[in-house]
């Protein structure tokens, strides 16, 4: 939100559902503010940005979606890069003890894919925002509240990177996926926390190890 105007506007009721609306606008997209009293340094990199979003809620339902485009200058590369367009779209819904999600996500830095070749390589390691081609991705997610005391949840997200090499030699795409379990548990003070994930294809690098990651926590109030 450096060197950008953002307006929400109020909630609005429209045949019993809440819709919420925002939007934002920077002149110059790819700038950090400074310290007090100092000016902030132009980019030579982005230009103008634009995004939107808009949320509606009725009952138990919340659909959600938003969009950006910033504008892509860089004087270097001029010929390797096209504007930034990122997006995104939700539903949750939520009925009695139970909660369910999904969403999908989109994200293109508008770089050319000549511009970084390796980036193309299965088995090399990408970076969203730096690497070329497009970065999509899907999620869902359940939760369960047992009871008072005892909820447990489940998450899955598949991240694909496309190259956009339409070439003969074109790699295929790579998935990274992640899976993770929560439990929560409260018992008076204590709580006990703990959760499982496991990452296949990390890094969008389709030779990488899978990674996991086993966390336990116990809180206590006084």
């Amino acid at each position: 939100d450096d060197n950008a105007i953002i307006y929400k506007a109020p909630a609005i009721d429209l045949m019993g559902a809440t819709v919420n609306i925002g939007i934002e606008h920077s002149l110059q997209a790819g700038t950090g503010t400074g310290g007090d009293g100092a000016g902030a340094a132009r980019s030579n990199t982005y230009g103008s940005g634009t995004g939107v979003g808009v949320t509606v809620a009725y009952e138990g339902l919340t659909l959600g979606a938003y969009g950006a485009e910033r504008e892509n200058k860089n004087p270097s590369v001029v010929d390797d890069v096209q504007d930034e367009f990122n997006g995104s779209w939700f539903v949750n819904y939520s009925f009695g003890p139970v909660s369910i999600g999904y969403t999908e996500t989109y994200f293109d830095a508008g770089v050319i894919h000549n511009a970084t070749t390796d980036d193309m390589v299965t088995t090399n390691v990408k970076t969203v925002g730096a690497a070329a081609g497009i970065f999509t991705g899907e999620a869902m997610s359940i939760a369960f509240n047992v009871n008072d005391n005892l909820s447990i949840s489940y998450s899955e997200v598949e991240d694909t990177y496309d190259a956009q090499d339409d070439a003969a030699t074109a790699v295929d795409d790579v998935t990274q996926k992640t899976e993770s379990l929560q439990l929560a548990y409260t018992m008076g003070s204590m709580s006990v926390k703990a959760y499982n994930t496991e990452i296949s294809n990390p890094d969008y690098d389709s030779d990488a190890d899978k990674r996991n990651v086993n966390e336990i926590a116990l809180g206590l109030a006084f």
